[in-house]
């Protein structure tokens, strides 16, 4: 029985995702088990998801994933190097031999000599030197590697690819074997559909143009004037379609950063330099920048914007301030303590009898769960909690409603 896992976000699912299971499965068995790590409520974006975490697991699940586990907190709201730590070590812990993952290259000799570069003894005075002449993280990443093998640094230029390095390098930890899916349709972040397929942040800027007649966060690439009037729909298979039109419909989603500002300010204005400190680690002024920008911002994107530098990445920013609220500090591991699971498909209940992490189905029983654990799961219930304060209606934002949820089975 081959186990393949696959780290991802699904803010939303999408035909692209489905291109990938398929291609997946076709690569490797028919009869391939396939374990989802999904960021929960907060992605590596540095944002909210658009939707609650049960009803995006259960759209994978209903589009051919087996299992569906929630990638830990810490992990999701890391670079790229710690939410693949994360990603690759819970998928480990379920036993997955192989990991898969979309990238805009699909050579993966090409793609192991970039992860190789970033192992590389050599390559940290490189990357020092780069950051202290004030490069931003990736920028700096990319231009140490390439004094090492131009032609594989210039994969971390695409999101997509960078990812699927960090993957790569954490897969040869783990002894798992990578297996890169090349994209199809439109790129990361591409302000327009291509060929049936649209990128995720296409997607979430249509749906908020149709709910709202504007994009009240503003997040993403193309302004409100430059979108095309297409139907989101025809870009998600019919089950995640229908899904997310019904959560629209009742006013469950879209949960966006705009709705809980006040919130958010109320937390971060609270806190001055030293208490931003843990979250924003460093002698450069980062913690006090934020402070400022903190003061001065009249909502977290406001704010956001403020703090940026070249650099300081705006999902760098943001991903910083969203831990800041949601008291996870910068020294907080990565690593999986246990499996939450979001949803189950075929052939998921086969994957969970061999787990090397406690399981955890229903909420209400983190209770009796071992006290090293306690601190973890008190951060997932407190971030779970937050999330709910940016629904659209005042009925959507109790937090109590967690202790009632249970992992979505398919049928």
């Amino acid at each position: 029985m081959t186990i393949c896992g696959i780290i991802a976000e699904y803010n939303p699912f999408h035909l692209g995702h489905v291109h990938h299971l398929i291609e997946t499965r076709r690569r490797l068995d028919p009869d391939t088990l396939l374990v989802c790590a999904m960021s929960g409520n907060f992605v590596q974006r540095g944002d909210l998801a658009l939707l609650d975490k049960y009803e995006r697991a259960a759209m994978a699940a209903e589009c051919g994933a087996d299992l569906v586990v929630e990638l830990p907190l810490t992990a999701a709201l890391s670079s790229a190097e710690g939410f693949a730590q994360g990603g690759v070590r819970l998928l480990a812990a379920l036993g997955c031999s192989h990991i898969s993952f979309g990238a805009e290259c699909d050579d993966l000799p090409l793609l192991l000599r970039a992860a190789s570069l970033l192992r590389a003894p050599a390559l940290a005075p490189l990357f020092a030197a780069a950051m202290h002449a004030g490069m931003s993280y990736p920028a700096a990443v990319q231009h140490a590697a390439s004094q090492l093998d131009s032609e594989a640094a210039a994969l971390f230029s695409a999101p997509n690819n960078t990812l699927g390095i960090a993957y790569c390098s954490e897969a040869a930890v783990a002894g798992m074997e990578p297996l890169p899916v090349r994209r199809v349709g439109a790129g990361h972040d591409a302000p327009a559909a291509r060929n049936g397929f649209a990128s995720a942040s296409y997607l979430r800027r249509l749906i908020l143009l149709e709910f709202f007649g504007d994009d009240p966060d503003g997040w993403d690439a193309a302004a409100p004037s430059e979108l095309c009037p297409e139907d989101w729909r025809a870009f998600l298979p019919t089950a995640a379609a229908d899904r997310l039109a019904a959560a629209l419909q009742q006013e469950r989603a879209p949960m966006i950063a705009a709705f809980c500002d006040t919130a958010l300010l109320s937390h971060l204005r609270r806190l001055g330099p030293a208490e931003l400190k843990p979250y924003a680690p460093g002698s450069d002024g980062f913690a006090e920048r934020l402070h400022l920008a903190i003061q001065k911002g009249c909502t977290f994107r406001e704010v956001c914007g403020i703090a940026q530098t070249r650099r300081y990445t705006l999902a760098h920013i943001r991903r910083t301030l969203l831990r800041a609220y949601l008291d996870l500090p910068a020294a907080l591991p990565v690593d999986p303590q246990y499996i939450r699971v979001l949803a189950l498909g075929p052939g998921g209940a086969e994957v969970l009898r061999d787990a090397a992490l406690p399981v955890i189905t229903k909420p209400a029983a983190e209770r009796r769960l071992p006290d090293a654990l306690q601190p973890a799961l008190q951060r997932d219930a407190l971030s779970d909690a937050l999330y709910t304060l940016a629904s659209p209606t005042p009925s959507g934002r109790s937090a109590g409603t967690r202790w009632r949820k249970t992992p979505f089975v398919m049928k």
